[in-house]
């Protein structure tokens, strides 16, 4: 049997009994105790029914040619757990990474559930007395930079949200939300129609482990939204109990996870935009409001709901406009081998007049200073002052924090009237 949880309401699953007791009664411990999100709690759930699977399979204990997923991952008691070394942990990774194709973020967040049922059943309820996963370490992760869409590419893709949708002014919005924002996906799913404020120009978001933040509305975002919600409140059959923002067309519900997915992909492919996941939008919201000098790592950090500031400073890497510039600005930057002999034939034949020439200018120096000591004064000040603006600090840049990434609204009323009287 396989656990699903429901999409439009995550809190709301089967009850999780396709594995041993004792994983069983950590997950619940993790929605209930540790106040995890229904959706973590699944994946630590996934990732250990896996393991229960490959140490039946390396104990011996189903046919060597059962097919690994249909395996079943009941019937390991607590004696069980306790006798897993540190080296079936080792032999587990390699299995994820050779057999399944896991990459290291994946093999990762797999150790990682080891490493909290392990926790749990030493610390939390004392039925073990020893972690095998304690001295093992998760594999070091690449560090690699974040894909974002660019200014341009993001124009793109809301144009493209106006005349590939059934339901524009929906999928417009939720875009734009996404671009501004910087929302998760799950954040975007889960409002309701109360935690949106337009007066106060806010929305509420509930982000990872039920953690409450207010998000401030540019004038993008409003001008979307209350386009939208206009839309919404005419739709035919839709029920006054509905809460939720985003509803799907048809059914007339809170729209899932992956219909999202499926908008924004379909959206970016009538664009040309491809490799773009829907958390892109995410990346790209926080990327260009970086970008734009007026938003510091801490503010992002709040923005985004990161509990730790590590996270966010991925983001601090992606300036590359001003690293550009400042290689571009090295003054050995146009140096090449063919100008460096010329600079050095030159340098030979010049040397001689150049030395004539300083001399010259010390005795006339020399001259003016004996005959007019204010006009000496007064040349020693040129000196000091003729080059004080080369160190300048560069001028900050302007960002467009307060407009927002959206379509003017004349160019939406323009539209809109030409698919009116298309229709």
């Amino acid at each position: 049997m396989s656990i699903y949880l429901n999409e439009k309401n995550p809190s709301q699953h089967k009850p999780f009994r396709d594995a041993s007791p004792d994983i069983v009664e950590y997950v619940r411990y993790l929605e209930v105790i540790a106040g995890k999100s229904a959706n973590t709690a699944f994946n630590y759930y996934c990732d250990l029914r896996s393991f229960s699977r490959f140490m039946k399979q390396r104990r011996g204990l189903v046919p060597e040619d059962e097919p690994f997923q249909q395996i079943d991952p009941k019937g390991l008691d607590t004696a069980f757990w306790g006798s897993i070394t540190r080296e079936d942990i080792y032999e587990y990774l390699y299995f994820l990474n050779q057999t399944c194709g896991n990459k290291k973020s994946s093999m990762a967040r797999r150790l990682a559930s080891l490493h909290g049922f392990y926790d749990y059943m030493v610390n939390q309820v004392s039925r073990l007395e020893q972690d095998p996963t304690s001295a093992v370490r998760p594999p070091k992760l690449d560090k690699v930079l974040p894909k974002y869409l660019t200014e341009d590419q993001s124009m793109d893709l809301l144009e493209s949200t106006r005349f590939h949708s059934d339901f524009p002014e929906r999928d417009y919005c939720m875009v734009v939300l996404f671009l501004n924002c910087g929302m998760r996906l799950a954040e975007l799913v889960g409002m309701n129609l109360e935690d949106i404020d337009l007066a106060q120009r806010q929305v509420r978001l509930f982000g990872k482990g039920h953690k409450e933040r207010m998000i401030y509305l540019n004038d993008a975002c409003v001008e979307a939204l209350q386009r939208y919600l206009e839309k919404r409140g005419s739709l035919e059959g839709l029920s006054p109990k509905e809460r939720a923002v985003f509803v799907t067309r048809r059914r007339k519900e809170r729209i899932s996870h992956r219909r999202v997915e499926q908008l924004v992909t379909g959206a970016m492919k009538a664009a040309g935009l491809k490799g773009f996941s829907t958390h892109k939008l995410r990346h790209t919201a926080a990327t260009l409001m970086y970008q734009t000098g007026n938003v510091d790592i801490l503010t992002l950090k709040q923005l985004l709901g990161h509990s730790n500031v590590s996270t966010t400073q991925i983001y601090t890497h992606l300036q590359e406009f001003q690293v550009r510039s400042a290689i571009e600005a090295n003054p050995l930057g146009g140096v090449s081998a063919r100008r460096t002999a010329l600079k050095k034939e030159d340098t030979e034949q010049d040397n001689l007049y150049t030395t004539m020439q300083e001399d010259s200018e010390l005795h006339f120096a020399a001259d003016r200073s004996t005959s007019d000591p204010v006009k000496t004064a007064s040349l020693a000040e040129e000196n000091l002052t003729g080059d004080q603006t080369d160190g300048q600090p560069m001028a900050a840049l302007n960002g467009a924090a307060k407009e927002g990434f959206g379509l003017d609204s004349e160019t939406l009323d323009s539209k809109a009237d030409k698919e009116l009287q298309g229709s």
